[in-house]
């Protein structure tokens, strides 16, 4: 008999494929927000990339994100990826993006007056949410190595550009290095 006391995490929708899951929720526009609501995400999402993959860098576990008002505007469709727990990534949410959230969703019914801080959000947003039918991603890898892949190859695309690097490659004394199936994946890798 266990007596381990650790709290069990409350199950939530969403489908997850290795380390990431969705979350897509189908929200009803207030009758006379329409307007107001489309202009808001136009004008979010005319800013810059730089401004726009900040969130994504607060966050952490953050993925992607889009925003798609459907059925004359009447409706609003949220749909995200994230890695890790949903609690948590909510939690992010609520820390670096509550002006966001209360900003966008204030237009939509059933949202709660105390906003994304309210205690009954997250209840709000699981009633909101579908969980996909079917959700596939190309790779398994979390938003932090992803980064961290597309940093090194930068680096490591900066390095084989330079003359140093060049003067290296004729170095007999590297040869045995150079000819390892190891280090000719690596140069073709980066060629592409």
């Amino acid at each position: 008999m266990s007596t381990d006391s650790q709290p069990v995490a409350p199950a939530r929708p969403g489908r997850r494929q290795g380390p990431t899951t969705e979350l897509t929720a189908i929200l009803n526009v207030k009758p006379g927000h329409e307007a107001v609501l489309r202009e808001l995400l136009e004008h979010s999402g005319a800013r810059p990339d730089a401004e726009r993959k900040k969130l994504g860098l607060e966050v952490g576990t953050l993925h992607e994100m889009r925003w798609v008002l459907f059925d004359d505007d009447r409706r609003l469709l949220f749909c995200t990826s994230f890695d890790g727990d949903w609690d948590l990534y909510i939690e992010d949410f609520v820390r670096t993006s509550q002006v966001t959230f209360d900003t966008l969703f204030v237009h939509v019914e059933g949202y709660p007056e105390g906003g994304i801080r309210d205690p009954r959000a997250k209840d709000w947003i699981i009633e909101q949410q579908i969980s996909a039918l079917d959700y596939t991603r190309l790779y398994d890898a979390t938003a932090k190595q992803v980064r961290k892949a597309l940093a090194v190859s930068e680096a490591f695309q900066e390095v084989l550009d330079t003359p140093e690097f060049a003067r290296v490659l004729e170095d007999p004394a590297l040869k045995p290095l150079l000819d390892t199936p190891a280090f000719q994946k690596l140069l073709n890798l980066a060629a592409d």
